[in-house]
């Protein structure tokens, strides 16, 4: 039986980073990335800074969760997506540039026209597409 937590997957991959420079790592949701980097040291922060700096560590999407597209309000989207937005910023000097909608249940209005080229992305990608979105 594996063991997987998402401490246990930042702690592995940012050591794993630091040892090879060639490594890249893109991370998604910053609510997750926000709770271990509270419990980082000071040390520790300014080797992530550097690896984010360097573009070994970056960050897609950039919202505080990947919010569900197909019942959420758009105010919802908005929201968490500006937090986990004003997070980067904040850390880090940086503005996501990449959507990344993994798995979400449909997709909106809201999140091809405030969450894409409005929120500054030049890209977005996404996992699940109904089989009419493709024809």
């Amino acid at each position: 039986i594996q063991r997987a937590c998402v401490r246990c997957i930042l702690d592995s991959v940012i050591s794993a980073l630091q040892l090879n420079s060639a490594r890249k790592f893109t991370f998604v949701e910053i609510a997750f990335f926000s709770m271990w980097w509270s419990d980082q040291s000071n040390d520790m922060k300014e080797s992530v800074r550097e690896l984010v700096n360097n573009g070994q560590l970056s960050f897609a999407n950039g919202g505080w969760c990947m919010h569900d597209e197909a019942t959420t309000h758009y105010m919802g989207m908005i929201d968490q997506t500006t937090l986990g937005h004003q997070f980067l910023k904040q850390e880090f000097d940086y503005v996501p540039s990449v959507g990344w909608q993994l798995d979400p249940f449909g997709h909106s209005a809201t999140q091809a026209s405030l969450l894409t080229s409005e929120a500054g992305f030049n890209a977005l990608y996404f996992g699940r597409i109904d089989y009419q979105d493709r024809e």
